[in-house]
């Protein structure tokens, strides 16, 4: 019939209440400009996941998170029903999140494309898997070389670099699996790297890591980095792609130092 549209299908339903979740942006545009905007998404997150009541003590949640990982423009979660369904819970943090980005960057409109995707988790096994996939998700773009030289994915609430703040749920109910068992799962997964990616990684020229450092440092410039912000710089700067000898040639900060500071980031897992 002229003028009539399909009508869209049915999400399959979880029997579990998990879900694997994708939020893409729209002509897969940018959703995240820098750390302010996933600063602000993870703050959303946080608040469908844990909420409290008038005296600070905690209710049911909307949902419950069990990982995350936002890319430059999508993103993963891996998320469980609570006191409200999949969609209800979606629309709840997408409206929140763009009205903040299009407050922030003076624009009106959709930010992500069309609706979010889902697909029912039903098996331990696969709920394992898609905790591997999720954290080796900026490995496999090419972004980073092992998981935990990215900021921005619940890699580091499991192997323990984060622990205030946290998102994800320690609880899971629908597995004979604790939050100790995940943490070993997820963290020892970096030691199939060899077999599980295959990274093509263009090396950053020094204009480009240059550029890099320049949106990291804010209001210092890379050539002069206070002591107080070196670490974290260098960790960010690493996540990104930029070699440690690159680093030593754009910036104040010494070599050695830079190595110090990439052992002590290995040491976290």
């Amino acid at each position: 019939m002229k003028g009539s549209t399909m009508p869209r299908i049915s999400r399959k339903i979880s029997p579990t209440g998990v879900y694997h979740v994708m939020l893409r942006g729209i002509n897969r545009d940018r959703i995240f400009n820098d750390e302010q905007d996933c600063r602000k998404f993870l703050k959303i997150l946080r608040h469908v996941s844990s909420l409290k009541d008038k005296r600070g003590m905690p209710i049911p949640a909307y949902c419950n998170i069990y990982a995350y990982c936002l890319m430059t423009n999508h993103i993963h979660l891996l998320l469980g029903e609570g006191t409200e369904k999949l969609a209800s819970t979606m629309k709840r943090i997408g409206v929140a999140y763009v009205s903040y980005y299009n407050k922030r960057n003076n624009r009106l409109g959709p930010l992500f494309h069309d609706r979010f995707r889902s697909e029912p988790v039903e098996s331990k096994a696969y709920f394992v898997n898609l905790l591997r996939y999720v954290h080796f998700n900026p490995v496999e773009a090419g972004i980073v070389e092992l998981p935990y030289q990215y900021e921005w994915s619940s890699w580091h609430e499991y192997s323990g670099a984060i622990t205030r703040y946290r998102i994800c749920s320690h609880s899971y109910p629908f597995m004979d699996m604790n939050w100790g068992k995940m943490c070993e799962l997820v963290v020892d997964s970096v030691k199939q790297l060899p077999t599980h990616c295959n990274i093509s990684r263009r090396r950053l020229t020094d204009a480009e890591a240059l550029a890099v450092l320049e949106v990291m440092c804010g209001d210092e410039h890379p050539s002069n980095i206070s002591q107080h912000n070196q670490e974290a710089i260098v960790e960010k700067a690493f996540a990104a792609g930029v070699g440690l000898r690159q680093l030593a040639r754009i910036t104040n900060i010494t070599y050695g130092k830079i190595k110090k500071i990439r052992e002590k980031i290995n040491s976290l897992v």
